[in-house]
């Protein structure tokens, strides 16, 4: 699938050079604060030697035989090789992702919502893929669940640990929360009754029910939350010069067809190419 790309590396990486070196001296403003800790290969080298992280949520990212894949993780792929990025990404618990963001410099990780709360967190280059989420119940459940005051009387709600519905749910004022530090098991708890909803993406669902072998008509949409879109974030203090080279990528991936080819791939729609900062159109 990386044909294209490579064929097109010949334009692609001068360009790049080009805009890099004109921020050889970047003004302080535009570099952001850790440029001084720049290493010594200059913004392109230090492009080509971001530390990409990761959680295991499929099918956004997951271990394979062949690596981490999924839906955003392949996308940022394919960027990593137009940047000429070679470093693997590395895939840890999503609260300790967000603790190593926080405190280091030329760090990115994938695939994040992007929410009000998270917006001056970051620094965002995407989409990179796009999602609904819902609260779901098990088919048939006596629940009645037509407004965000109903999902606050049921007993539990799972949630992933640390992610943005999470944090938006609690800034509400949610205390029925059950944080899941493993997402990948958010269907077998609410099979067994440990929790009565559980706040999840349309593809998660689907692939939790696919890993299970079970009929995903087992369990349904409650409410419906809304949709986002899902990004590559990079720590606040990675100079802008050094996510230019991975936001070019983007673009090129948007006209080469290979981001559209990578989404249809899991089953993912994306009208155009149109960031949404604000998505989660009940939890806002």
């Amino acid at each position: 699938m990386f044909t294209n790309m490579l064929s097109l590396r010949g334009w692609f990486f001068p360009a790049v050079v080009a805009i890099a070196m004109q921020f050889a001296n970047p003004p302080a403003a535009l570099a952001g604060p850790s440029s001084q800790n720049m290493p010594e290969q200059g913004y392109i080298g230090a492009a080509r030697d971001i530390r990409l992280y990761t959680e295991n949520l499929p099918p956004f990212n997951f271990r394979s035989e062949n690596g981490i894949i999924g839906v955003g993780a392949d996308v940022v792929a394919a960027l990593a090789k137009l940047v000429g990025h070679s470093r693997p990404p590395e895939m840890l618990p999503w609260k300790r992702v967000l603790s190593i963001l926080e405190k280091e410099p030329y760090a990115a990780a994938f695939s994040m919502v992007r929410i009000p709360q998270r917006e001056n967190e970051f620094k965002w280059v995407g989409p990179i893929t796009h999602a609904q989420t819902a609260f779901y119940q098990l088919a048939g459940s006596p629940l009645k669940i037509t407004s965000l005051d109903d999902a606050r009387m049921v007993s539990a709600i799972g949630v992933q640990a640390g992610g943005a519905s999470e944090r938006a749910l609690r800034a509400l004022g949610f205390t029925n929360l059950m944080s899941l530090y493993n997402p990948t098991n958010g269907l077998q708890m609410l099979l067994s009754g440990r929790i009565s909803l559980w706040e999840t993406a349309d593809l998660m669902a689907i692939s939790q029910s696919r890993a299970l072998g079970i009929d995903p008509d087992m369990i349904e949409p409650a409410l419906t939350v809304g949709e986002y879109d899902l990004y590559l974030a990079f720590s606040l203090t990675t100079p802008d010069t050094v996510i230019l080279p991975w936001k070019q990528a983007l673009d090129e991936l948007h006209r080469n067809g290979v981001f559209d080819e990578i989404q249809a791939r899991y089953g993912v729609r994306i009208g155009t190419n149109v960031a949404r900062k604000t998505s989660f159109s009940l939890l806002n």
